[in-house]
């Protein structure tokens, strides 16, 4: 939301359509602004696959039917679809606005749902059906050019929103006696739960250190983390969803905050969380996060799926507080760049360009 209010110049109006579910944005209008709950959410309780299937496909069928309305009623002169859903999303529709911006935040999927050969293919159509797609990094801009035949001038470089933080949610230094180092999201296969749990147990037990899992997912990780927690006592795992209080106080209470994924083709929101909270990071060098962290100076950068690297990054980076500071101090920096100010002012050029 504090990305769209920056994106609005004076005469705009800008419809937010959202996904009906409990964390969306509460519907709201202005003379600016709207905010409508309108997409159809999927049903999350389904287990039998031909089942969740179907459910799936009933709901991003209704989605399309839904955004199609909106959009011939609506006469907008553009539309930006900020998270694409390759389901949805093959087919604009007839009734497309002059001109669609597609964020690709994902270049290719986490989640594969059919053959790989397939689904390049939807992506290939999709992403050369828009006039522009914005990507938060370089790199995965010249992944669309080399994989999916996208036009150069089509691409447009857009830094990820570092999320403002309320003072009363931050804090300077880490809150608590012990160092933690925390891994918050997702719980999924390319996300390197496992690197990490491997990495822990090679840690020595005397290191001064607290381990801290929150998030939820894949039903095997989640289990790999319980067995961990009780053989190990320096580690914790919440598992459900956290709400964005408790998600503020995780990262005021975190020393490090480590991404150890082991494939990626993103930008990451969980870095960007860190940078909001001036927590210095170590991450492994996939997608667009090893050289986010390079270029902004705000951590460690190791290989994947490498526990014995990662191990020793972590032990190293607890030890040393002058490099935790340099980094503290770079993350902020790159927080007050990245603010939905001056990226909503990026977005609305975009806009007048197109």
């Amino acid at each position: 939301m504090a990305l769209a209010e920056h994106t609005v110049a004076h005469g705009d109006f800008l419809r937010i359509d959202v996904i009906d579910r409990e964390a969306a944005p509460a519907a709201a209008t202005d003379d600016r602004l709207e905010v409508v709950r309108s997409l159809p959410d999927v049903e999350r309780t389904i287990r039998s696959k031909p089942i969740w299937a179907a459910s799936r496909m009933t709901t991003y069928t209704r989605r399309a039917r839904m955004r199609s309305a909106i959009w011939r009623d609506g006469h907008f002169d553009v539309a930006h679809i900020h998270y694409l859903n390759r389901f949805t999303d093959i087919r604009l529709g007839a009734h497309r606005p002059a001109k669609v911006v597609i964020s690709v935040h994902d270049v290719v999927p986490h989640n594969r749902r059919g053959p790989a050969a397939l689904e390049r293919s939807i992506l290939r159509r999709i992403y050369n059906h828009a006039d522009a797609l914005v990507v938060h990094h370089r790199r995965l801009g010249d992944a669309l050019v080399a994989d999916f035949s996208v036009p150069e001038d089509r691409v447009e470089v857009i830094g990820h929103q570092v999320f403002p933080v309320p003072d009363l949610l931050r804090a300077r230094a880490p809150e608590g006696d012990t160092p933690t180092v925390l891994f918050f999201g997702s719980l999924r296969q390319n996300k390197g739960v496992s690197v990490l749990a491997e990495a822990i147990r090679m840690i020595p037990h005397d290191t001064e250190v607290r381990f801290r899992f929150a998030g939820h997912g894949d039903e095997k990780l989640e289990t790999l983390l319980h067995e961990l927690a009780s053989t190990d006592r320096r580690v914790d795992v919440e598992i459900g969803f956290t709400t964005y209080e408790r998600k503020a106080q995780l990262f005021r209470e975190s020393t490090i905050v480590v991404l150890p994924y082991t494939e990626f083709s993103s930008q990451s929101g969980v870095l960007h969380d860190a940078y909001g909270h001036g927590r210095p990071v170590v991450v492994t060098d996939v997608g667009a996060l090893g050289d986010t962290v390079r270029e902004d100076g705000t951590g460690v950068v190791i290989e994947p799926s490498a526990p014995e690297a990662l191990a020793h990054a972590l032990v190293a980076l607890l030890a040393s507080e002058d490099r935790r500071t340099a980094m503290e101090d770079a993350a902020r920096r790159v927080s007050s760049e990245r603010s939905p100010e001056l990226l909503g002012r990026e977005l609305r050029a975009l806009y007048s360009r197109l």
